[in-house]
């Protein structure tokens, strides 16, 4: 139906609007017969100045046509309105977005039977939201370089064109030597600031056709699109020198890093994806790791680097054996409440079970289930295996259960909807179940962690910052309790370090304010206990408060 508009309605309409006579011309509404003064505000021109312009003309270049078919189909009669998006220039040369609504119109005069009323709706902060989702999507927050899921695309992207085209290229896949020192003697500050200073120095040496991105933590990869080996190692020893070159200031001295480099190529019609060609750079990092580090190492067919990777498809079929038959071992490490020495929590650890027996910590094998696409499995083992404990078991007051979780577990909503499924059919409050991130996941991923937070928060279970050493993901993440990382809590009762207290005691002040627990790692010794106390530290975890045990050696535990 015609929309009917009164003269004073449309002129003092708060949305942009105006009269427009169609026209045949492709991708332009027609000429404005008039518009009101919420148009002229939004296209920075007078009414008079919009009178018998052609409607194309206030919109890009690029977005005139659209909306064609919509307008084809309201010229024909088979839909009585349309909408469409289309950017706008404004008189003063911004751009903005807008949501176009056409109709056939005239005012109850009359006398505009035939034209068509158009509205628009400002929907620039819509599109600059959304753009930024997608932007996080892709890209490190941190180093503002392209992130490992978008890295993994274009690296498939790049070898479907080089079979396509007939041309090959490479992979570098970097790590930092001894990083994780400079965060233990510097801080996290410090190791951000050479992490961005790393990244810059990458992106600097690199071509405008090569890709580098950060995976995470203290790793970077870079695509070489069309380089052969030799011209790939070769840049990848200019990439190290860029690295040995940066300096970052930090408590006062100079931070250097060194940094190792694998090298891996693909060819047309070697078959690789995606997966496979970063298994095989990673395998070659590995070598430049027990080469002494600092160094480049090129994988080869006839590397002798085979036995590595047989060894590393062993401990695969290893983990999904375990996963498939009960081959894990649960674990729990009490997290105590100081001033009263009871239990407030235990967090969950999972064991391997070899061969022969022996139990294999989570750090052994859980490097090779991320590269292998099971760390999320595992995840799923050990929530579900939590979810039963706290199902079957009756303490008052109940004790929750804390689980460490993978950063592939954030991708995608596939354990969210794990979790969400198996807490139907429970009976105990979701709160129980505290899900613990490291501060360098949520470094990694942090667009990510706060959609995983969120997704946990709906459910009702509650989210840790393990490592805690930065505030700066407190602003980003809806966390419920912050684990100090144990570089600030070590040195209590002995060294007396002045930054410890103040750092710990900041940390206190904030969580207290957001209505955060505190739990201090590593407490040692009963000095330390003391002066966590009096800083108003009340949780603390660590050898001397209570060691992990099997889960069915604690008697709390048990059905």
């Amino acid at each position: 139906m015609p929309q009917l508009l009164s003269d004073s309605a449309f002129a003092d309409a708060g949305i942009p609007m105006a009269f427009v006579v169609p026209s045949a011309e492709r991708g332009g509404l027609g000429e404005i017969q008039s518009a009101n003064g919420a148009m002229a505000f939004f296209t920075g021109r007078s009414m008079e100045d919009l009178t018998g312009l052609a409607f194309a003309e206030l919109v890009h270049r690029d977005d005139v046509a659209l909306g064609e078919d919509q307008l084809a189909r309201l010229s024909s009669g088979q839909v009585e309105s349309c909408s469409f998006e289309k950017r706008f220039e404004h008189a003063d040369g911004h751009r903005t977005w807008g949501l176009v609504t056409v109709a056939e119109g005239h005012d109850t005069g009359g006398s505009r039977q035939g034209t068509w009323v158009v509205q628009v709706h400002d929907i620039s902060e819509r599109k600059h939201f959304v753009g930024q989702l997608e932007y996080f999507a892709d890209h490190d927050p941190l180093t503002s370089l392209f992130n490992q899921r978008r890295f993994r695309i274009d690296v498939d992207s790049q070898l479907a064109y080089g079979r396509r085209h007939g041309c090959g290229g490479a992979v570098l896949m970097l790590d930092l030597d001894n990083f994780k020192e400079v965060n233990d003697q510097y801080g996290h500050a410090a190791g951000d600031a050479l992490i961005i200073a790393v990244a810059t120095a990458l992106s600097g040496n690199s071509r405008e056709t090569d890709e580098v991105s950060r995976l995470g933590g203290d790793e970077f990869a870079v695509l070489l699109p069309e380089s052969d080996l030799a011209e790939a190692e070769s840049h990848a020893e200019k990439l190290l020198r860029a690295i040995a070159a940066v300096v970052v200031e930090g408590a006062g001295q100079g931070i250097t890093v060194a940094a190792s480099c694998g090298v891996a190529g693909f060819t047309t019609d070697d078959g690789q994806c995606a997966d496979d060609l970063l298994i095989n750079a990673d395998l070659a990092l590995y070598q430049a790791k027990e080469s002494g580090r600092g160094c480049v190492k090129v994988y080869h067919t006839d590397s002798g680097l085979h036995e590595k990777v047989t060894a590393r498809l062993m401990w695969s079929e290893q983990i999904r054996e375990a996963l498939d038959h009960d081959g894990f071992v649960l674990h729990a490490k009490p997290v105590i409440e100081l001033q009263t020495d009871a239990i407030a929590f235990y967090e969950l650890a999972i064991r391997l079970r070899s061969p022969g027996g022996i139990l294999i910590p989570a750090a052994v094998f859980l490097y090779i289930a991320e590269r292998f696409g099971m760390a999320t499995d595992i995840d799923e083992w050990v929530t579900a295996q939590a979810i039963n404990l706290l199902e079957h078991t009756k303490t008052k007051p109940p004790l929750a259960l804390g689980i460490n979780i993978s950063s592939a577990s954030l991708q995608g909503d596939r354990f969210l909807r794990f979790l969400q499924s198996h807490l139907a059919a429970t009976s105990f409050p979701p709160e129980l179940l505290i899900f613990e991130l490291t501060e360098a996941v949520a470094m990694a991923n942090l667009q990510r962690a706060r959609q995983f937070g969120q997704g946990l928060a709906k459910l009702g279970c509650r989210l840790a910052l393990d490592a805690f050493g930065s505030f700066y993901y407190l602003k980003h993440l809806p966390v419920d309790l912050l684990k100090i990382a144990g570089e600030y809590v070590r040195g209590l009762g002995t060294a007396n370090d002045p930054a410890d207290h103040l750092i710990i005691e900041a940390v206190v002040k904030l969580a207290k304010g957001l209505g955060t627990l505190v739990v201090a790692e590593f407490v040692g010794d009963r000095e330390t206990r003391q002066e966590l106390l009096a800083m108003g530290v009340t949780l603390g975890q660590g050898a001397f408060l209570g060691p992990s045990r099997d889960v069915h050696d604690i008697p709390a535990l048990q059905p």
